[in-house]
């Protein structure tokens, strides 16, 4: 009978400078045997019963925040030099960064330092690391990125040697933007840009929308939209956001966003979206990102 698979795994430890402390299971002699909290955290759900009625209503229900813990020991020479070394990067209170990778997964969570107890005398130096993650979610460590543009590039290195004429350029007749989600579902990034070549006029586009074609959900910027100008929507639970770049200085426009808007979200699995402008779509271009998030891992 075959014992149960042992999980290969890395873990990373970054504070806010950028430093960092490899945890790994025998980096640097760090003998990590348990990381507690990677799980999906625990959900809140509020209810409140009917008068004279059977059962409840739902009020309101949410997933609590994150805490992880990362038990660890230290072994070998030079124990306080790599003690210190800990403390450097790992400081209660201060942000912290954690990366954890294995074989089918590689991710990364945000919080804060709650704890950093580490034995002193004893035979084996052992510690452990409490950090709160306030958003519950692990992020993949790559973005994926999905475009809409009705002229798609199409110029290719090196110049063909004949006479025989060649593409600069791709005219798209869909507006439509496939986008695959394999995480659970979470907010995304928009990001709306007016071409700024010599044959697009001042105003470059007029009120561009993003429709959700498989739920028919919409977001609509309202106004005129000028050459080189470039729009970021951030829907994400918590950092929602609408900036306008305008030669080179940041505007918060959230107020353009038109009545019956909503903050898009990227459902499981494949999404599609529509762009449209109520004058010259042609001249922009549309690119949709996001990274995978995952309640557990």
């Amino acid at each position: 009978m075959k014992g149960a698979e042992t999980l290969v795994f890395s873990l990373i430890l970054e504070n806010a400078a950028g430093e960092q402390i490899d945890l790994t299971t025998t980096a640097n002699r760090y003998m990590v045997s348990e990381i507690d909290g990677l799980y999906p955290p625990a959900g809140t759900v509020s209810t409140s019963t009917y008068a004279g009625m059977n059962g409840s209503y739902l009020n309101n229900a949410f997933i609590e925040k994150r805490n992880i813990v990362i038990t660890f020991q230290m072994r070998g020479v030079n124990i306080e030099k790599r003690r210190h070394a800990l403390y450097r990067v790992v400081k209660p209170s201060r942000y912290l960064k954690l990366y954890y990778k294995t074989a089918g997964i590689d991710v990364c969570t945000e919080g804060y330092v709650e704890t950093c107890p580490v034995e002193h005398f004893s035979d084996k130096v052992s510690g452990q690391i409490s950090m709160i993650c306030p958003d519950p979610y692990f992020y993949s460590t790559f973005a994926i990125h999905a475009y809409y543009s009705q002229i798609a590039g199409a110029f290719v290195f090196p110049f063909p040697q004949s006479d025989e004429p060649f593409p600069l350029g791709i005219y798209s007749t869909t507006d439509n933007i496939p986008i695959q989600n394999d995480g659970d579902e979470t907010g995304f990034t928009i990001r709306i840009e007016a071409w700024a070549n010599e044959t697009v006029p001042e105003i470059a586009a007029v009120t561009p929308t993003i429709y959700n074609a498989d739920t028919g959900e919409y977001l609509q910027i309202k106004g005129e939209i000028l050459k080189g100008d470039v729009i970021t929507i951030t829907t994400k639970t918590g950092s929602k956001t609408v900036t306008l770049t305008r030669n080179g200085v940041d505007f918060n426009i959230i107020n353009r966003l038109v009545a019956g808007s909503t903050w898009l979200t990227l459902r499981e699995g494949q999404n599609t979206f529509h762009v449209t402008a109520v004058r010259n779509v042609k001249n922009i271009r549309v690119t949709l990102m996001h990274t995978n998030a995952y309640l557990g891992v």
